[in-house]
């Protein structure tokens, strides 16, 4: 049941990207506004992504996982958890990237111009909506469901190759198997982030990051896709291996190594989130156990019997009476009848 639910939230998830694409199309074309057409399709694919995910859950579960949906908890730090999985995408993108400009085969020129800076924002909100939309879908509803169908270790080596196929197959480069690695390297890495934080924050920020050095800082092509009005005009000569050609830096040879010492940085990184958010609550249960002591224990309480109570009773006669307050006539010394055999026989008053 759990693969069914995953099958069926990827099948939506591709109907829903189809939908988007062809409404943002649609109303670039009507209005207009063909330099927003990219962000009003990730808008659209997120917005259905996650009614379709909430709506699938309600049917499924009668809504008792909906939050699933868009696993985006509002819990304190969450800005921080961002900013974390950004430093880490922002510092390997420019560590793939520094094999390239070592050997000097990266050439830029710097091209701004009066709507640089509004390419630019829109380019940055772009991949801000694009990259939530990829987590939701692939690291949000649909992967908790394959983690309960396979396990948590199948499902991330699963969930990141198709990840990787899917980025691939849409503008095939010359080098595909070295794409397919480097995309499923990422994949899992993303799967990592989320397993460290069980949220979307972390894998977000890094997903995002990766993508904006390497599209609008760098000006470099992402997944086969240029276009990102970035005002850096780069491009990268030698080969292929080294500098992913026209696919960008997900097909060269050297990501995959720079994303497997990613992974060691982010296991390090997220130590602290790893036990605030993964670890379980120890909650008490169970039922009381009581240990009976030992028998030898029972057996020294019962020999060790208290002492018999003593009774002091006054040494010397009392003077007044209790009652009426007059003294008490004083008893006479004792008369001691002697018996015929010698031995006193009775005291006589």
């Amino acid at each position: 049941m759990q693969f069914v639910l995953f099958a069926t939230a990827m099948a939506w998830a591709a109907a829903a990207n189809t939908i988007a694409s062809r409404a943002a199309l649609g109303i670039a074309t009507r209005f207009q506004v063909g330099l927003i057409e990219s962000l009003l399709d990730s808008l659209f694919l997120l917005f259905l992504a996650v009614v379709g995910f909430r709506a699938l859950d309600s049917i499924a579960t009668r809504g008792r996982y909906a939050a699933e949906a868009l696993p985006l908890p509002a819990r304190a730090g969450w800005p921080r958890e961002w900013g974390v999985g950004a430093a880490i995408g922002w510092g390997l993108c420019l560590a793939a990237a520094l094999p390239v400009l070592v050997t000097g085969n990266l050439h830029a020129r710097l091209s701004w111009h009066a709507g640089s800076t509004e390419a630019v924002a829109i380019a940055l909100a772009t991949l801000l909506v694009a990259t939530l939309a990829q987590e939701v879908i692939f690291r949000g509803y649909a992967f908790r469901r394959l983690i309960a169908a396979i396990g948590p270790s199948w499902a991330a080596v699963l969930g990141s190759v198709l990840f990787a196929a899917l980025t691939v197959q849409a503008n095939p480069p010359h080098n595909f198997p070295v794409a397919l690695v480097d995309c499923t390297f990422f994949g899992l890495l993303l799967a990592m982030a989320w397993f460290r934080t069980h949220a979307l924050w972390l894998g977000w920020g890094l997903h995002f990051a990766y993508r904006a050095v390497a599209a609008v800082a760098l000006g470099l092509p992402i997944a086969g896709h240029g276009e990102y009005g970035s005002p850096t005009d780069m491009y990268a000569t030698g080969p292929r291996w080294l500098s992913g050609g026209a696919f960008g830096l997900d097909a060269a040879v050297l990501t995959a190594l720079v994303i497997l010492a990613g992974m060691i940085l982010l296991y390090r990184a997220t130590r602290d989130y790893a036990w605030e958010y993964t670890h379980p609550p120890i909650v008490p249960a169970g039922y009381e156990v009581t240990v009976a002591p030992p028998a030898a224990h029972i057996a020294m309480e019962k020999s060790a019997a208290p002492p018999p109570l003593v009774q002091i009773l006054p040494s010397t006669p009392q003077s007044r009476s209790a009652i009426g307050g007059a003294a008490e006539p004083s008893l006479p010394p004792a008369t001691v009848a002697a018996h015929p055999s010698g031995e006193p026989s009775s005291v006589i008053h």
